[in-house]
């Protein structure tokens, strides 16, 4: 990169870069220093709440020191780049339009480099190189068995990345160098300037007196204790383009170290005065520890070197200065020597540091500046569902299948609890609208059928953008079935407690209990009914609730008669009798379920209308979850879920707890998953059914804005066994200063096993539109879909109004509704109203 002249020439302090190491590529300075590059992550994700991991990673770098020794240094450097997210590989429509929604959104990237470079004694040494090549086999390996990704970097990568910094351009693939201009406060590069800012001034050390491994929050309420990176600002830095947090830690000679700071003592001791005292103090306080707990003597230097266009370069190194000095750091004021700074952050040219950049500590402190955290990344699956991380950038995790593979759960069951008004409606419909999205692709990732029990029409657009079934309970057309009809393959022990516990459902009602003995004959007379039929004695002619309750009525007498028990025969009679031919629900369980709904991938079941009814609600449930049990049978190559929103309170009884044990054991043989949806705190504390039945075998846990539970918390965690770090992270859903520059949205945190994480469930104007369970709302696209043949164009040209309309989406909606049609000049029949 050459200014205009000789004199001006910007001389890369490299000599080249070897590559007949070992497999390892080395970079050599003109020094004669040697040094490698590793690419890895950070042990600590951001938003953790585990105070313990940030320990780990001062621990790990501890050892990784001592596994260097003296004459080695170790340069890290966190990379933070502002790019624009960009993703248009969605087949589907509303994933498309997800992706749009995001286009072109400013998010900040993180990458970490770990530099190790070897002192050169002035000449090349063969064993020198050797031992260094030994040494970092041994830190390679220290970082794999932490569980800690690091790859070093070839020949092209080294080069890359050199230039990266050269032009502190990390964001786009194409990278253009330019002239390098220093000025009095900064080094100035076309439009942008870059400027270093030194977080110790080694005339004065501001500094705090101690200071841990992390920091914690104390600026909200919600969030007061909660663990963070010392440096975790550097994240928020505003209007910036790149950063390089630089943090250089030299391993110098202990015993030559140690002997000058004795001299010193004794110099500073032999002339009384507050000063000096202070100065012997702080040595012995050193010396003490490095004896006492066996630390390691170090120079450092930590720099952040920003990048920024050159109107914005001041704010954002003032927010940087500021945020320094909230940590009691005060940073360099110096400025003079920006290009020198900004040279000795290139890798591997630590030698450039002079003496008045380094100050001596041990390695334990100069450890607490260190940057410990990273991002969420996407997760390697191939059942892969997208939420948004805390940033608003999408994140695809894997609910599912990768949990398993690793064992985080032993199940794929969910349990989900949200308040009203919390975004529960639309996290699940954003959850099942993936979990559907390729059923209909020409190749898809994967098949799943959705069958969902619901009570409030919540997913009533995207079934209808599926063109799914829905099917709502009504007297004149209630959902049916024949629970009886089976095959004598089918005929097992467990279809038998099936139908033990739908006969005592019908009997004794959910709130009811059974006894041992009635629960004997009940079983007898299945088995003797089933033993009858297919042993073609003729007196059954079709299985069905009729033939079954006429024989019951036969055989529960005989059964009393000869084993002299007691049986409330006539009650029994009196209460199934209105399940029978003539009785008032005599359809439920004598016709045969729809057959089509085994080949369709969506279903609702809506029984809003009967959610009051003591008597039906329960049965249909039960007949719901045994219809899809079937269907899990029959569709073998598709993945299977069922969710039960509120209606889960209609099987939440002891009488029914054997059953639904029975089911969640099911679904997970069929690749399958149950989902149970609530907002209820009362519902489920104290429940022992919802306890034992439902949350013990739900291994993820999926929770919305807890704020309104905050008093009862204590029990929720108890029930849920939420440890006090997730209670942590529960607290700051919804919390965060990260609205800026979003759509509306809502955070969900999501537990997978033992540990979860908090997501943002953000959908575009479109997954809106279909997700929506207000009423209004909901009647206006159902206009623009009717009157436009479908969910897709009815979509499309209700967006394409509202934006040329300069109305509010409220207003727009009141009135599509109150004209009754579309509000579009591409809509060919001007006289059509919604009756």
């Amino acid at each position: 990169m050459i200014l205009k002249n000789k004199r001006n020439e910007f001389k890369l302090p490299y000599a080249g870069i070897e590559t007949e190491f070992k497999g390892f590529h080395l970079l050599f300075n003109l020094n004669g220093d040697f040094g490698l590059i590793l690419k890895l992550e950070n042990p600590v994700i951001q938003y953790s709440a585990d105070p313990s991991r940030y320990d780990f990673f001062h621990q790990l770098y501890t050892n990784v020191i001592k596994i260097l020794g003296e004459g080695h240094l170790i340069q890290k450097q966190d990379v933070f780049s502002t790019e624009s997210y960009h993703e248009d590989n969605s087949k589907e429509y509303l994933q498309r339009k997800y992706d749009e929604h995001f286009q072109g959104r400013e998010y900040v990237s993180h990458n970490t480099y770990l530099v190790i470079t070897k002192r050169s004694k002035g000449r090349y040494s063969e064993k020198s190189v050797n031992d260094f090549i030994q040494s970092i086999g041994k830190v390679t390996d220290l970082f794999e068995r932490s569980g800690i990704k690091s790859s070093a970097l070839n020949k092209t990568e080294i080069d890359r990345y050199v230039k990266r910094i050269l032009s502190m351009n990390f964001y786009q693939d194409r990278i253009v160098l330019d002239n390098l201009v220093p000025v009095e406060k900064q080094v100035e590069s076309g439009d942008r300037a870059f400027r270093s800012i030194s977080l110790v001034d080694t005339d004065k050390v501001e500094l705090p007196e101690t200071i841990g491994s992390h920091s914690e929050r104390s600026d909200k309420d919600s969030l007061k204790g909660f663990p963070v990176d010392n440096m975790g600002f550097l994240f928020d830095v505003p209007n910036f383009q790149a950063i390089v947090y630089n943090q250089v830690i030299e391993i110098v000679e202990q015993r030559p170290t140690q002997h000058k700071l004795e001299v010193k003592r004794k110099r500073h001791s032999g002339i009384p005065d507050p000063a000096n005292d202070m100065c012997v103090q702080d040595i012995n306080r050193l010396l003490e520890d490095v004896t006492r707990n066996n630390q390691l003597l170090v120079n450092c230097h930590f720099n952040v070197l920003v990048s920024a266009q050159k109107e914005h370069i001041q704010g954002a190194c003032n927010y940087v200065e500021s945020s320094l000095f909230q940590q009691g750091i005060i940073a360099n004021k110096n400025s003079y020597n920006q290009l020198e700074l900004f040279r000795t952050v290139l890798p591997c040219n630590t030698a450039e540091l002079k003496v008045y950049d380094y100050f001596l500590t041990t390695a334990d402190a100069a450890l607490c500046f260190f940057f410990k955290e990273s991002l969420n990344q996407d997760e390697k699956s191939g059942f892969q569902i997208r939420f948004t991380d805390r940033q608003g950038i999408p994140l695809k995790i894997d609910p599912s299948d990768l949990p398993m593979q690793t064992n985080r759960i032993n199940n794929r069951n969910k349990f989900v609890l949200g308040p009203s008004g919390s975004g529960k409606s639309f996290f699940m419909n954003a959850l099942v609208e993936q979990y559907c999205m390729w059923n209909k692709q020409p190749d898809p990732k994967w098949l799943m059928d959705v069958v969902i029990v619901d009570t409030g029409h919540s997913y009533s657009g995207l079934c209808q953008y599926y063109n799914g079934k829905y099917i709502t309970y009504t007297e004149e057309k209630p959902i049916t079935t024949n629970p009886f009809a089976i095959t004598e393959e089918e005929y097992n022990i467990e279809k038998k407690d099936y139908l033990l516990t739908l006969v005592s459902l019908l009997w004794k009602t959910a709130e009811g209990t059974v006894s041992q003995v009635e629960a004997d004959v009940i079983s007898y007379t299945i088995s003797a009914y089933y033993s009858s039929y297919f042993s073609d004695e003729g007196k059954i002619d079709r299985l069905c609730f009729n033939s079954f309750y006429d024989f019951a009525l036969e055989t529960i007498p005989e059964i009393m008669e000869r084993e002299r028990i007691t049986f409330e025969l006539d009650e029994f009679r009196f209460v199934l009798k209105k399940f029978y031919q003539g009785g008032e629900f005599e359809n439920l369980l004598n016709e045969e379920v729809d057959q089509s709904l085994f080949t369709e991938s969506f279903v609702v079941f809506e029984i809003d209308s009967i959610k009051e009814h003591k008597v039906l609600f329960p049965i249909v449930t039960l007949i719901i979850m045994d219809v899809f049990i079937q269907k899990m049978r029959f569709r073998t190559k598709y993945r299977k879920a069922l969710i039960i929103e509120e209606a889960w309170k209609a099987i939440a009884s002891p009488l029914m707890a054997g059953y639904i044990l029975y089911l969640y054991k099911t679904v997970r043989k069929f690749w399958g998953e149950a989902i149970v949806v609530t907002q209820e705190l009362g519902d489920i504390i104290g429940n022992e059914v919802v306890k034992d039945s439902i949350i013990n075998n739900s291994d993820t846990i999926c929770l919305l804005d807890q704020t309104k539970f905050k008093d009862n918390y204590l029990q929720i965690s108890s029930l849920l066994s939420i440890s006090e770090k997730e209670r942590m992270k529960i607290f700051t859903i919804n919390q965060l200063d990260n609205q800026e520059g979003r759509g509306r949205f809502k955070e969900v945190y999501i537990r997978r096993g033992s540990t979860g994480e908090v997501y943002g469930v953000e959908v575009s104007l479109f997954q809106y539109l279909t997700y929506t369970t207000e009423k209004p709302e909901k009647s206006a696209v159902e206009i623009y879909a009717n009157a436009f043949g479908g969910y897709k164009m009815g979509l499309d040209e209700f967006v394409k109004d509202f934006t040329t309309s300069n109305l509010t989406l409220h207003s727009f909606f009141e009135k599509v509704n109150k004209e009754g049609c579309p509000l579009t000049n591409t809509f060919l029949s001007p006289n059509y109203r919604i009756a």
